[in-house]
């Protein structure tokens, strides 16, 4: 997944950007080019804010125990977790 501390628009690995929510059942898709030409070059995070609040959610700003946005950028790549050492595959020469 791409970390969000650090990128920005312009690095986003897809031509459209879609963010989904559960919680709000937000379900929406922009053009990455677009969004660099109308707002300019934007850290990923806070362009998330924003578009869920352009979008009616006020979760994203409180923080509330429960609750919480659930938006994300639903086509970035997920990470994959470093396998952990199989003891048992190493014992039997796997």
């Amino acid at each position: 997944m791409v970390d969000l501390r650090n990128a920005m628009l312009s690095a986003y690995p897809a031509e459209k950007i879609e963010v989904t929510c559960d919680t709000c059942m937000l379900n929406v898709r922009y053009d990455r080019l677009g969004m660099v030409e109308a707002g300019g070059d934007r850290p990923l995070d806070k362009l998330l804010e924003a578009i869920v609040q352009r979008n009616g959610c006020t979760l994203k700003q409180s923080n509330p125990a429960f609750d919480k946005c659930g938006a994300i950028y639903s086509n970035l790549p997920a990470e994959k977790p470093a396998a952990a050492s199989n003891s048992y595959a190493k014992a039997k020469g796997g």
